[in-house]
């Protein structure tokens, strides 16, 4: 079984291990900005598109609303939301006027995805300039289900398995639990556990399926109390840094079991 004893806020982070099977359902990185009014227009926003294009050819622009309060009662003004996706719509690319994401449900390494965000980062530089960063965070959605749920005491750290680990199992509808901890890089907030079939935390990054299921969210982050330069090669080595420690909290939480009935070679 073998689970680590390192300490998964500073501790040592171990080698990636390819999994083939993989449990990911998302990646997320977002790196958000002071706030850009003019990215509201399409006009402004068409070099950041060209620049990205090739890679994310497929546009589609969302309106949401926002309210605000002033002299003459409540406000409601439109906030537009620019999506680009790649050919596949494997990865999807989202610009508001305070914030860039990249999300995939097709990642395959840190460094791969860590290239990405810095080309993002470089066209969001070239293109509109946001001057500071405020926040970068990076959040991973792990799910276990069918086979490996069945064999769910194997594989994850009892710590993590809480109440769910106890004879009172076939009574738990659904049950989730988190932490909040300082890391060596940031903060790193996780929530974790049951699903019933039919229902999830969070349809964006793990749309529901028909079966019951157990996922862990890492979402590892830093909060800039004074916001720093925008620099495309400073984002992708932080990046890396909130990824790292993910995976480290990652190879904490599960065993050298779960790796293998994923293809894990060790």
């Amino acid at each position: 079984m073998s689970f680590a004893d390192r300490d998964p806020f500073f501790g040592d982070v171990p080698g990636s291990v390819h999994l083939p099977k993989t449990p990911l359902t998302g990646v997320l990185v977002q790196m958000r900005f002071p706030e850009v009014l003019s990215i509201s227009k399409p006009a402004f926003v068409a070099d950041f598109q060209e620049a990205i294009r090739q890679a994310y050819p497929q546009h589609v622009k969302e309106d949401g609303f926002q309210l605000s309060f002033g002299p003459d009662g409540p406000q409601h003004s439109s906030i537009p939301t620019w999506r680009f996706l790649d050919a596949a719509r494997k990865w999807r690319v989202t610009l508001t006027t305070d914030f860039l994401s990249l999300e995939t449900r097709a990642y395959s390494s840190r460094d791969d995805f860590a290239d990405r965000t810095s080309k993002l980062a470089a066209a969001l530089q070239s293109a509109i300039s946001p001057g500071y960063l405020t926040r970068l965070g990076v959040r991973y959605v792990d799910r276990i289900h069918g086979e490996q749920f069945a064999n769910l005491k194997e594989f994850v750290r009892p710590e993590i398995m809480g109440i769910f680990n106890t004879t009172l199992q076939n009574r738990i509808d659904r049950t989730i639990s988190e932490v909040h901890a300082e890391t060596d890089c940031g903060k790193l907030s996780s929530r974790w556990g049951y699903m019933p079939a039919n229902q999830t935390h969070e349809p964006s990054l793990m749309p529901a399926i028909a079966v019951p299921s157990w996922f862990l969210d890492i979402d590892t982050y830093q909060d800039f109390k004074e916001p720093i330069e925008f620099n495309p090669e400073d984002v992708r080595e932080r990046t890396m840094q909130l990824a790292t420690r993910s995976h480290g909290f990652f190879r904490w939480a599960v065993s050298d079991d779960f790796l293998r009935s994923y293809g894990g070679e060790l």
